[in-house]
C-alpha cells in the first residue's frame, strides 16, 4: 500500500507545472490586477487593509476589512470615480482623487498611481528615475512624490514590484503585493 502511494504522489509530482513568472506588459498602460495590502499613515492616523485592483482601462479597487467584507469599492473610469462603502453609501466625484480625500481622509493620485504600481514613470509629467544594478526602478519622484521599489518578483528588468513605499507631505503608502494575477 506504501508503495502504491508513494507512485502515486511521484507521478501527480511530475504532472505538477513550474509556476509562470508574471512579467510586466512591454506597452506602459497595459491591464494588471493584484491582491495584496496596503498601509497608509497620515497624521496621527494609521490605517491598513487588505486590497485587490484590476486596471484594464478602468480601475476598480476593493478595500477589504479584517474579516475579508469589503470595506469600500472604488471605481474610476473617463467618466468619473464611484467609491462604496461598507454601510451601503454611495459616492461620486468627477476624480477619484477628490472623492477618496472626502471619504477615506487621504488620496492617491491613482492615474499616476496605474503606472508606478507597476514600475513605470507616469508619461503625463517629469520624473526623476533611479534604477538599481539590474536595470529595475528604485527611487522614481514624480509629482511631488517620492516612491521607491523595495522589492520585486525577480531581478529580471521587467519584473513586477512587490512592495512600494510612497511618501508626500505627510502622507506615508506602502503597498505590497501578495500575487499578481496573469493578464
Amino acid at each position: 500500500m506504501r508503495i502504491l502511494l508513494l507512485v502515486l504522489v511521484l507521478m501527480m509530482a511530475g504532472c505538477a507545472t513550474a509556476p509562470v513568472a508574471i512579467q510586466r506588459a512591454p506597452f506602459v498602460d497595459a491591464p494588471f490586477s493584484f491582491n495584496g495590502r496596503i498601509a497608509v499613515k497620515y497624521g496621527m492616523r494609521h490605517d491598513a487593509t487588505d486590497i485587490h485592483w484590476q486596471h484594464r482601462g478602468y480601475d476598480d479597487i476593493t478595500l477589504l476589512g479584517p474579516l475579508g467584507y469589503t470595506a469600500a469599492r472604488i471605481y474610476r473610469d473617463a467618466n468619473g470615480a464611484t467609491l462604496d462603502d461598507a454601510y451601503g453609501k454611495h459616492y461620486a466625484a468627477a476624480d477619484a482623487e477628490s472623492l477618496m480625500e472626502k471619504t477615506l481622509g487621504w488620496s492617491v493620485p491613482l492615474g499616476d498611481l496605474r503606472y508606478w504600481i507597476v514600475a513605470n514613470p507616469s508619461p503625463e509629467s517629469a520624473a526623476k528615475e533611479e534604477r538599481n544594478k539590474n536595470g529595475q526602478l528604485e527611487t522614481l519622484i514624480q509629482q511631488g512624490w517620492e516612491i521607491r521599489y523595495v522589492r520585486y518578483t525577480t531581478n529580471k528588468v521587467d519584473a513586477l514590484p512587490l512592495e512600494i513605499n510612497m511618501v508626500r507631505e505627510g502622507l506615508d503608502v506602502i503597498v505590497k503585493v501578495d500575487k499578481w494575477e496573469a493578464q
